[in-house]
């Protein structure tokens, strides 16, 4: 009986450990740690291990871990982030998929309902056919993360101290597709990179990256996709006028719950900014403050409907967020971010 080789991994990869550091912390040499990550470590150093890596002792008593590679995750920022970084997004993506297994034995989760797209499909063309499908019209989407949870798209958030990584998805092991959303941009732009991560796996999941520019090319075409998908090019087209105030696309993403540089973007994409009035309304929005942040914005964040029955699941079995979190090997400030803060302060 031993622990099983993937906990060792995602655990040092959670805490941002490499082989060396790991091996020091629980008194072994780096060759020892690396048999481990191998073939397994004794149990009797589940608890070192627990200490160094600050997963709880459960973690390491239970079956072997659902793995991802991040050769398959879809990465917001990949050029611009460490290997390290990755590797502890995707033992993120571990956790977060463990944690959705232990809340679908006790709720009822939405199964998997995707879009059927023809894989020919432009990323404009694949929101279109999204919208369509999914009964959307031209109208403003609604709440985004409700709506790709209802089709089976389990929506996850990332903890602050790894909020480097903007946002990423996966298809998982349990052949459901996960997105892991951080939160420390704006709510509209949160609604943008929820999109994004939409398009990769509608338009990507048979897609392994393999260089810089395969990566260009995918963010290319989720930027696209997810414009569409928030801005329908049709209404833009159809109700804005030839160059448009400022005020105008300011109202426009105040509508559909995008930025005002996604929308000011919008304008010129369907040709009602020409690129000298575009540069003057970026301009204008980097003035203002438009570039970092939505000035006046009242939008909230989404909330997720799966994690409210989390909340309600607890509260009625009279459990702490910190205890259920133990209870399947789990820290409670992941499960917390993962719930989307939804879950911090349930009380018994």
């Amino acid at each position: 009986m031993s622990i099983h080789p993937t906990r060792v991994t995602i655990a040092r990869e959670r805490g941002g450990l490499s082989r060396v550091d790991l091996a020091t912390a629980v008194g072994v040499t780096t060759r020892t740690l690396t048999n481990w990550e191998d073939s397994g470590a004794p149990v009797n150093r589940a608890e070192a291990l627990a200490i160094a890596t600050a997963q709880p002792v459960a973690f390491f008593q239970t079956n072997p871990a659902a793995t991802v590679t991040d050769d398959l995750v879809f990465f917001r920022t990949r050029r611009r982030t460490t290997a390290a970084l990755l590797h502890q997004a995707t033992a993120l993506g571990s956790l977060g998929m463990e944690m959705f297994n232990e809340m679908g034995r006790r709720l009822g989760l939405p199964a998997l309902a995707l879009p059927e797209l023809d894989p020919g499909l432009s990323p404009q063309a694949t929101a279109e056919a999204v919208r369509l499908q999914w009964g959307l019209g031209d109208f403003p989407l609604p709440n985004l993360v409700q709506l790709v949870e209802s089709h089976g798209i389990r929506v996850l958030g990332i903890p602050a101290a790894e909020q480097d990584v903007d946002a990423f998805s996966f298809w998982g092991q349990d052949a459901h597709p996960y997105v892991f959303l951080a939160r420390r941009k704006t709510p509209e732009r949160s609604r943008f990179d929820l999109a994004h991560e939409l398009g990769h796996l509608l338009m990507h999941s048979s897609t392994k990256t393999d260089g810089d520019a395969t990566d260009r090319e995918l963010e290319r075409e989720a930027n696209v996709f997810a414009a569409a998908l928030l801005l329908p090019p049709d209404y833009v087209r159809a109700t804005m006028p030839s160059a448009p105030p400022l005020d105008a696309v300011i109202a426009l993403a105040r509508r559909f719950g995008a930025s005002a540089v996604a929308a000011a973007h919008s304008v010129h994409d369907v040709g009602r900014a020409s690129d000298w009035g575009h540069r003057q309304l970026m301009a204008e929005l980097t003035r203002r403050g438009f570039a970092t942040g939505e000035p006046g914005s009242s939008l909230p964040y989404e909330r997720s409907r799966i994690h409210d029955a989390l909340v309600k699941y607890l509260r009625q079995t009279r459990m702490t967020t910190t205890a259920w979190a133990r209870s399947i090997g789990q820290r409670p400030d992941d499960v917390a971010a993962f719930a989307l803060g939804q879950a911090l302060s349930v009380a018994p």
